[in-house]
């Protein structure tokens, strides 16, 4: 072999060997914030970060630091740890920042040790850290508080690696509950369990773009419940779901490859969803899928390379009830290995498909794009942050000059209170506004009927981490805390941990974030809201909310121009009145929708004359305080779907009313009713049917009209996992075509 060749040859082998290599999570090459306390120089004693100094003294001095919304940055570097770190609480709007893969916090304490503990700090962030228990701690990650509620908590771009125990645990003796855990962008490596829910009331967890690679278990859950989207899996020694929920759960758009064994079902008593899943290579011989009683619907899921005959779904319980539609293998005798006096139900094939390629798609982003130049409302244009003198004309400063210079800056308001008088206005494109959480927060001093911020024609605007209208920040009233208007063409705009006015006020046509008149083609994607959502005459924009928590959803419009899609997939909404209110006949989708404590659920208005809608929602849960309808229908006419919920209620008779002549379908499907018997009052207009649904007599009213209805439903929630593909680049827009098309 000449040296040429074997220079050729090397350079080939070594290609091919990072080709293979597995992704990481992404570097971040932050432009450090005024506002960040920096651990390596504004802390005594500094962290050194160079992997051979103790810095657990220098981290801990950081966490100490008092009061709410602080933001402790960890410079790139490896920062050695021999003790516990704690976050202690109650306090709230804190950010926990590094750069990603380049900043390293390692374990050097004695084994079976905790890395950290978060005792009571809610609406936090934890973002771009590498934690590594090099095989003795036994857990990264504690939330455990007994201080205060944890809510609204995200961890992003984190990887955990080498606990003996748990990546991330919730709930190990805690006092007070952890609930509504966002994780995105995380990796979890070698982990006994990589995330565990241990005990009740840590609900509504969510996983996004996640990887779990030679775990034990990939996600367990005990007595909580949670929503998994685009997660891959390899090689868990166990399983990569052990599920034994209080409420319900779902499986979408998740691959897995070489695993022992894909779900393990163990409760009774939470539906489950398995959407569009591509399982490959499992080692347990008894299934893929292991199911024990819950209602389940499984559909557009691909299962190969099987290691024997036996099929990939095994029920374990006579009470079973599975609706299965486009799965492969299609043969049910292939699918499932039925137990006698379960319910197999066949859902017609739909005229959509699934989005997920393949069992070894990955959806871990190991580059991701971040803001540019920072123009600092306060250092840069003298804002005085004090919530009395108004800042509005140095909050527009500094959106201004982001504006002006694009290419990814961002107007960045520290944690503080800012004054304004006058409406921010964002229009343009390229940049983001932005500040450090919920702790950075906009209180409005103008009239009652004035907007907060204006934004209209964005293109490429992220909105990001700031309080508008928040009734924890003040009372005060505007027409709307944000709205967002077009007057040309299609728009495009982001927002992401966005809180508004709606939480607990049972007031749902005030304040909060308006979308008014958004031009056909528009896209809005919303990764973190919270507060009431509103939507006036933009029923031909493409809505997706990732994660959206608290207020009122409202729908109206009279336009009947209505090609666009309005999106949800996980929803939480606590002490609301009602949860939902589409008027107009509009339609809506929902695939993960948790509610607590409300009055009303969905209420639905219609007239005759408007073009007929659709409704999808499926959930986790649904309880109600009072003797309001679950549903009520007045003079709705097209299709409603209610599927996949729990039904836990305290009016033992949960009532579905419907008025009007206009033709509805209304299909419950896979539903388990929680010691609950509903009372139907339907319209003659109104045609009930029922399918696998625990707890209720089917018998009579399941039908194939209704199989059909169904099969119209799971194609709007393929629609929706198509927007969120599209949306977020797995799955590309089809030249001469809108996203969502």
């Amino acid at each position: 072999m000449t040296r040429l060749a074997a220079a050729v040859s090397l350079i080939l082998i070594c290609h091919c060997a990072l080709a293979a290599s597995p992704p990481d999570i992404p570097r971040l090459d932050w432009e450090e914030r005024s506002d960040w306390v920096n651990v390596q120089t504004d802390v005594t004693p500094a962290a050194v970060g160079d992997g051979q100094a103790d810095d657990t003294a220098a981290l801990q001095a950081a966490l100490d630091l008092p009061g709410d919304g602080v933001s402790i940055y960890l410079p790139a570097g490896t920062y050695r740890i021999t003790g516990p770190l704690v976050w202690n609480g109650p306090r709230v709007g804190c950010l926990l920042i590094g750069h990603g893969r380049d900043t390293r916090l390692v374990w050097d304490g004695p084994d079976g040790g905790v890395m950290f503990r978060s005792n009571g700090v809610a609406y936090s962030r934890y973002v771009g850290l590498t934690w590594d228990g090099r095989g003795k701690a036994a857990v990264g990650f504690d939330h455990k508080s007994d201080e205060r509620f944890e809510t609204e908590v995200r961890h992003q771009h984190e990887a955990y690696r080498d606990f003996t125990g748990y990546g991330i645990r919730i709930g190990h003796e805690q006092k007070v509950a952890s609930a509504e855990i966002t994780y995105l962008n995380c990796l979890f490596e070698r982990c006994g369990t990589a995330v565990a829910m241990l005990t009740f009331n840590d609900y509504d967890n969510s996983f996004d773009g996640c990887e779990f690679r030679d775990c034990g278990t990939g996600i367990f859950d005990f007595k909580g419940n949670f929503y998994a989207r685009n997660c891959h899996f390899e090689r868990s020694r166990t399983t990569d779901f052990h599920i034994q929920s209080e409420h319900g759960d779902s499986i979408r758009r998740c691959t897995s490859f070489g695993s022992q064994r894909f779900v393990t079902e163990g409760g009774t008593i939470a539906p489950l969803t398995i959407q569009d899943c591509h399982v490959a290579a499992w080692k347990d011989a008894e299934g893929a899928v292991v199911l024990a009683g819950a209602p389940v619907l499984m559909f557009d899921c691909v299962f190969s390379r099987p290691p024997s005959a036996r099929p990939a779904v095994r029920l374990l319980s006579a009470s079973q009830r599975l609706l299965i539609s486009q799965n492969t293998p299609d043969e049910v005798e292939k699918l499932v290995e039925r137990v006698p006096g379960a319910e197999i139900h066949f859902i017609p094939p739909g005229q959509r498909r699934g989005v997920v390629k393949s069992a070894r798609q990955s959806f871990l982003r190991s580059e991701v794009s971040q803001p540019g130049k920072v123009y600092d409302a306060v250092r840069d244009f003298g804002a005085k942050a004090d919530g009395k003198t108004d800042d509005t004309a140095a909050l527009q400063a500094a959106i201004d000059a982001a504006r002006e210079h694009g290419q990814g800056a961002i107007a960045y308001f520290p944690a503080a209170h800012y004054a304004i008088s006058q409406s921010l206005r964002v229009t343009g494109g390229g940049y983001t506004v932005g500040g450090s959480g919920f702790m950075t927060r906009l209180l409005w001093t103008g009239p009652a009927d004035g907007v907060g911020m204006e934004v209209s024609d964005p293109q490429e605007v992220t909105l990001q981490a700031f309080t508008i209208g928040h009734h924890d920040a003040g009372p005060y009233q505007t027409a709307a805390d944000i709205r967002q208007t077009s007057t040309g063409g299609p728009s495009r705009c982001n927002y992401d941990y966005v809180f508004a006015y709606g939480m607990y006020q049972k007031q749902p046509d005030r304040q909060g974030i308006l979308f008014q008149n958004l031009s056909p083609g528009s896209v809005v994607y919303a990764l973190h809201t919270q507060g009431n959502l509103r939507f006036d005459d933009s029923a031909s924009a493409r809505f997706l909310f990732a994660n959206s928590y608290e207020g009122t959803v409202s729908v109206q419009g009279r336009r009947r121009e209505r090609e666009g899609i309005l999106g949800f997939m996980m929803r939480l909404a606590t002490l609301s009145d009602p949860t939902v209110h589409v008027r107009d006949n509009q339609s809506l989708v929902m695939s993960d929708f948790y509610v607590e404590q409300a009055d009303r659920h969905l209420l639905l208005e219609g007239e005759p004359e408007l073009p007929p809608g659709a409704v999808t929602v499926q959930g986790a849960k649904i309880h109600l305080n009072v003797d309001q309808p679950i549903l009520e229908a007045r003079g709705y006419h097209g299709r409603v779907y209610l599927g996949q919920n729990q039904l836990y209620i305290n009016p033992k008779e949960p009532r579905f009313v419907t008025t009007g002549e206009g033709a509805l379908e209304l299909a419950l499907c896979g539903l388990f009713l929680y010691d609950v018997t509903p009372r139907f009052e339907l319209g003659p207009g109104t045609r009930l049917m029922l399918a696998a649904n625990q707890g209720l007599d089917n018998a009579g009213v399941e039908r194939p009209e209704g199989h059909q209805a169904i099969a119209a439903a799971l194609d709007d929630l393929r629609r929706l996992g198509q927007l969120d593909h599209q949306i977020n680049g797995w799955l590309p827009v089809p030249k001469g075509k809108l996203i969502g098309e």
